[in-house]
């Protein structure tokens, strides 16, 4: 298989700590995805399909991250995601094949939230005085093609998309960037080259919370009403990890 170039992007080619590009269950289905293709665009254009037709399932991901399993191979194991897993199961593929990859965070507004387990959109959505929570940590991956990083998000399922009335208005050809459609993006949070701990904790503490909610009126109560919970790390505590 014909790879390329690291361009002095080595950093975003190797295995991390969440983004595990060297496992054999990543490395076996990178494989598998891009048989027979001959250009960087070919490769990611299958990764990035594949990722985005993963089953999006916020509560169902919740259950394997609240017991730890939070990398990109676990990811592709359980086959069900929401956008950490998304953005970091796309970024160790396209690393695994040879593509500089890369996590980029945004804080997007949803009010509505409908593509949340409604399980999980009764506790994230509203804070204090009625206001709607925002995504304070939506996750997407950036692919390195045509001497330049192309945002790809790819956290939305087409059917589920098409199936709540907001179908993906982009296909991947490459060069053009994919917004999510969960909603507007309120900041750019930077570009990591790893899945920065400080928002995986997060998540994983939001995945323990929403699984303790369900058993118990009054913990679900104390977690609804969390305003600090959902708010998610301080962009200044994340930042200084950007490569931007």
């Amino acid at each position: 298989m014909t790879v390329t170039t690291s361009n002095g992007h080595d950093r975003f080619l190797g295995p991390t700590e969440y983004l595990d590009s060297d496992h054999p269950l990543v490395r076996a289905t990178a494989e598998s995805l891009v048989s027979g293709c001959a250009t960087d665009i070919e490769r990611v254009g299958r990764i990035y399909d594949y990722v985005r037709d993963l089953p999006y399932d916020v509560l169902a991901s919740f259950r394997y991250l609240a017991h730890g399993h939070d990398r990109a191979s676990d990811v592709i194991g359980h086959g069900v995601a929401f956008c950490m897993g998304k953005a970091s199961s796309f970024v160790a593929l396209c690393r695994a094949v040879g593509v500089p990859a890369r996590i980029a965070f945004q804080t997007l507004q949803s009010d509505d939230k409908e593509f949340l387990s409604p399980e999980v959109r009764a506790l994230w959505g509203g804070g204090a005085g009625g206001l709607a929570r925002p995504f304070p940590w939506h996750s997407l991956g950036e692919a390195y093609l045509g001497q330049r990083w192309v945002k790809l998000d790819a956290t939305i399922d087409t059917a589920t998309a098409t199936r709540l009335g907001k179908p993906y208005r982009q296909e991947f050809d490459g060069v053009t960037p994919i917004q999510t459609v969960e909603g507007p993006i309120l900041r750019e949070n930077g570009s990591y080259a790893d899945y920065p701990a400080e928002v995986a904790q997060w998540y994983g503490r939001i995945a323990q919370s929403v699984l303790k909610a369900l058993s118990s009126e009054e913990i679900r109560a104390q977690v609804a009403g969390d305003d600090e919970l959902w708010a998610g790390p301080p962009l200044e505590w994340v930042a200084r990890k950007s490569v931007l």
